[in-house]
């Protein structure tokens, strides 16, 4: 498994990339971990290390950061650091899994291994736009994972062959996000990267009209934007002054901390402006706590409107008012949804039957 982010950072993508290394090396089929050397996203070590994590070997690559003002796909194409010497350590391994960024892949391209790319955040509008990008992606892999249906159209688009590209959603582990009976009245939850593109300040917003009084939790990290990080501190310190509200930031945890979070809270709130197919609302689900989510990427394949949670659309947090002051007041309708919820991830989103599909995918992969 090759990503830009692994422990002790935090993130969706960080989080499958463990579930399905531990879950691969138990089912026996070793896997090792290779990442950038970074505490913090896009924040590189010039030095370079190897860790036991979770009795996987990972690899920390030491790297620089090319731009260290800002890291958009409109201005980085997807390429984020310039890794320092690594291609040697690829030697050994059958298949080589990237996840996510570009950097990696594109200073492997001489690497004459199997490969395969997995997408996790989806195409962005500015890396469409960019014929390096596109030019890239069209060359770095034999293999493509698309985690939504809405992915694997992008992909169509950018042009690369069908046969090449196969659908593979995130799963969870159902044993341990599993729900409990007892939820909190007006306790809302919101997991996640501490960024613009997950729309907290839409929430934030949100709780100006509602009628009641509620306890939002919040855990995630900072992302790369330190200004956003810090104007939602001070609007989450700005709430908890007015007294009506409460709002707790947590910071971000491990999968074990999250769980009882997840179990407590009567509803997760996921006001995005673009998402892959986000594993937080896949943890939610399976604890048995309804989601209100936007319908972007491929969270309209997991979310069913008015079935296991209700889709808002982006940017409006009056209609996401609506939507946590419905599901507030109709405590069957809420447990009616989580009850769905689980079901749905228990049949079609479970780790193991992922894990199982994608050691097909590297069988098929290795026979061609």
């Amino acid at each position: 498994m090759v990503t830009p982010c692994y422990y002790p950072v935090k993130g969706g993508t960080e989080t499958v990339v463990r579930n399905l290394s531990i879950a691969l090396n138990k089912i026996g089929t070793h896997t090792d971990v290779m990442t950038f050397n970074m505490d913090r996203k896009w924040n590189p070590k010039w030095k370079g290390k190897t860790e036991k994590i979770d009795g996987i070997t990972v690899f920390k690559i030491p790297a620089l950061n090319w731009l260290p003002i800002e890291h958009s796909p409109r201005v980085t194409s997807g390429i984020n650091l310039i890794p320092g010497r690594f291609t040697h350590l690829l030697k050994s391994y059958d298949i080589i899994h990237f996840h996510e960024d570009l950097s990696f892949p594109l200073f492997s391209i001489l690497v004459k291994k199997p490969k395969l790319f997995h997408i996790h955040g989806g195409i962005t509008w500015e890396i469409k736009r960019s014929h390096l990008s596109k030019a890239i992606l069209n060359h770095i892999a034999d293999f493509y994972i698309s985690i939504s249906r809405k992915m694997e159209k992008d992909l169509l688009e950018q042009g690369i062959a069908k046969h090449k590209i196969t659908y593979l959603p995130n799963g969870v582990n159902t044993k341990l996000f599993s729900p409990i009976r007892k939820k909190e009245n007006n306790l809302l939850l919101f997991v996640g990267r501490i960024t613009l593109g997950k729309g907290l300040h839409i929430l934030l917003d949100s709780l100006h009209h509602l009628k009641e009084p509620v306890h939002l939790v919040i855990i995630g990290p900072a992302d790369w934007s330190h200004k956003y990080y810090q104007d939602m501190l001070k609007l989450m310190e700005m709430e908890n002054r007015k007294g009506r509200h409460q709002i707790t930031y947590l910071g971000a945890l491990d999968q074990t901390d999250v769980v009882k979070w997840y179990q407590k809270a009567s509803i997760f709130i996921l006001p995005s402006f673009g998402e892959g197919f986000p594993v937080v609302t896949l943890e939610a689900l399976s604890c048995e706590t309804p989601v209100i989510a936007t319908p972007v990427g491929g969270i309209p394949e997991l979310v069913r409107n008015h079935e296991n949670g209700i889709l808002v659309p982006p940017n409006e947090s009056i209609n996401l008012a609506k939507a946590i002051q419905f599901l507030l007041e109709n405590k069957e309708i809420r447990t009616r949804f989580g009850r769905e919820g689980r079901k749905r991830v228990v049949k079609n989103y479970s780790l193991e039957a992922v894990v199982k599909k994608l050691r097909r995918i590297y069988e098929q992969l290795i026979n061609s």
